[in-house]
């Protein structure tokens, strides 16, 4: 983890400054407000954490993808050929053959999607945590971060889906059905985010309870299931079969850090009535909703479910911050500590012992990359 932890030490003293000039105020409920979030060290830290994903060369799917875009053929009348359905990803196809024809090289393809996916990421992690820095921390430990140096296509539309939820927050329901539309011609599944509008319901309520009961019976009636959910990728473009839904299911550990929020959500559950927005709702509720499809994925199916979750991974890293408002001074230090602490262990499980980073990951000098841009 030694390329890693650089990168991952220096985001959180930047976040920790920026989080520190901040000017903040508090609620009637004694909550950190934030009335004015400052710039240039939070920049500082996304430009570093940016760079160095877009210097990779290799990296679970990076090599991949790479491979794809060099045997790619250069000319816009290229987009003419695509095929345009849903699941052929034409959103992602036409930006690739743009790039191409621009003369982009591979290593600036890798950057170029480093800087839309990481820079919306953080965006919206600055724009609706309540607490920078331990938003920040989660972001990595949780596997946000390395997230997004795999999967360029759903990490693209999640971006987009992130744009899409910050305009349904500012009841822009347009543009937002826009945003989501977009996305999903980068990755079908980004349709899900559609369902958004309807989880601005109070936490715990008869519907929070429906909603576990549901998907905890798909989890564990999955397996009988497998026809019905290979029809549903078929029709959205994706090739799979009953083969994908089976073998072996979501790390244990994996599972249990995103159910984390949901636990803690139960627990503060009367605080968050009193007091949740419809942001805060909603952020909750997707969070939710993540841990449930990694339910799911637990019953051997982490090949398709596991992925799947990840498109409302993020909503954790601004979840838990909120949740830890419902506890006293006192409870919400002891708390925030062993967090720290549990996340720290799990960060270096993910990425040194279930699968080590430094092994997997390569990268071209920033000094070389420039070199090749004069």
């Amino acid at each position: 983890m030694s390329k890693l932890l650089p990168v991952f030490i220096f985001s959180l003293i930047m976040a920790y400054i920026s989080d520190k000039r901040a000017h903040i105020d508090f609620n009637k409920f004694g909550d950190k407000i934030y009335r004015h979030k400052e710039k240039i060290f939070f920049f500082l830290m996304a430009v570093v954490a940016i760079v160095f994903v877009g210097l990779r060369t290799s990296y679970n799917d990076t090599l991949t993808y790479i491979n794809m875009y060099e045997s790619l053929e250069a000319g816009i009348s290229n987009i003419a050929s695509l095929d345009i359905s849903l699941g052929e990803n034409p959103g992602f196809w036409i930006v690739n053959i743009i790039l191409k024809t621009l003369g982009f090289s591979a290593q600036s393809y890798i950057m170029f999607y480093a800087v839309i996916t990481l820079l919306i990421y953080f965006w919206f992690v600055r724009k609706y945590s309540d607490n920078i820095w331990l938003s920040v921390f989660l972001f990595f430990t949780m596997g946000c971060y390395t997230f997004a140096m795999a999967a360029i296509k759903q990490c693209v539309a999640v971006a987009f889906c992130l744009v899409g939820i910050d305009r349904l927050l500012r009841e822009k329901k347009i543009s937002f059905v826009l945003w989501i539309l977009l996305a999903s011609t980068f990755h079908p599944y980004s349709l899900m985010y559609l369902i958004a509008p309807f989880l601005m319901f109070k936490p715990w309520t008869n519907k929070t309870y429906i909603l576990l009961a549901v998907f905890g019976l798909i989890g564990l009636g999955i397996q009988p299931l497998l026809g019905t959910v290979v029809d549903i990728t078929t029709m959205l473009g994706e090739e799979y079969d009953a083969s994908t839904f089976t073998g072996e299911g979501i790390n244990f550990f994996r599972l249990a850090v995103v159910w984390v929020p949901v636990i803690v959500s139960f627990f503060v559950r009367k605080y968050l009535r009193e007091t949740n927005t419809k942001k805060d709702n909603l952020i909750l509720n997707l969070t939710i909703l993540n841990a449930e499809i990694m339910f799911i994925g637990f019953f051997g199916t982490a090949n398709y479910f596991g992925r799947l979750a990840n498109y409302f991974l993020i909503f954790q890293v601004l979840c838990l911050p909120h949740l830890f408002n419902g506890f006293t001074t006192r409870s919400k230090k002891i708390i925030t500590i062993i967090c720290v602490i549990c996340f720290l262990l799990y960060f270096y499980y993910s990425n040194v012992i279930n699968q080590n980073f430094d092994s997997q990951f390569n990268y071209v000098p920033a000094i070389g990359y420039l070199s090749t841009l004069l």
